[in-house]
């Protein structure tokens, strides 16, 4: 069978790391497609201004484009198609994710961080923030009932969490609810 690369997955490499420039090759083992039709896709992406391009020397080398404001509904799309495609590989993170959703309180944000949010099943635990409200004894029984620790970070807003944490966030973090204003936090906002 073969699967069609979108414009999802070209950008996939970049919600880890939104503020660097990639190359081609780095782009292409990211995502387990070879250059030629990685480079088509990344062309597209740059003429629609989702992209730039760049060089150093001899390579070339793409960013993701700030200044579009259409960025953000790229970047929410490729994260909540990499979290649909991460609960498919995992039973279990998707019965977590799924009664997070179902549990949030509305304007309440949740994402896990972490060896987690890389390869779920075989994380010893799960680290999670909650950006609002949430009952600490539901997150306890959804613990216990997919046999994963839980270690929760609960906080009033984004802003309450330090420089380190949340560069450690941006390297490897699943969203699982709130995408548009955790991907401007982690982008936009020192």
């Amino acid at each position: 069978m073969v699967n069609k690369l979108t414009i999802l997955q070209v950008l996939e490499p970049f919600l880890s790391k939104p503020k660097e420039k990639l190359h081609l090759s780095e782009i292409s083992r990211a995502i387990g497609t070879p250059h030629p039709t990685v480079r088509q896709w990344l062309n597209i992406m740059e003429k629609k201004g989702v992209l730039k391009k760049g060089f150093k020397g001899r390579l070339t080398l793409y960013s993701l484009n700030t200044e579009n404001k259409s960025i953000i509904n790229y970047l929410a799309i490729a994260e909540k198609n990499n979290l649909i495609k991460r609960c498919e590989q995992s039973l279990i993170l998707k019965e977590l994710t799924d009664f997070i959703q179902f549990e949030l309180k509305e304007n309440t944000k949740a994402l896990i961080f972490g060896s987690a949010a890389e390869t779920f099943d075989k994380a010893e635990d799960v680290d999670m923030i909650i950006i609002g409200k949430m009952d600490e004894k539901k997150i306890t029984s959804i613990s216990k009932h997919i046999n994963k620790e839980i270690h929760l970070i609960n906080v009033s807003s984004l802003e309450k969490i330090s420089r380190s944490l949340k560069e450690e966030i941006i390297k490897k973090h699943l969203i699982i609810s709130g995408d548009e204003e955790i991907i401007r936090w982690m982008i936009w906002q020192q």
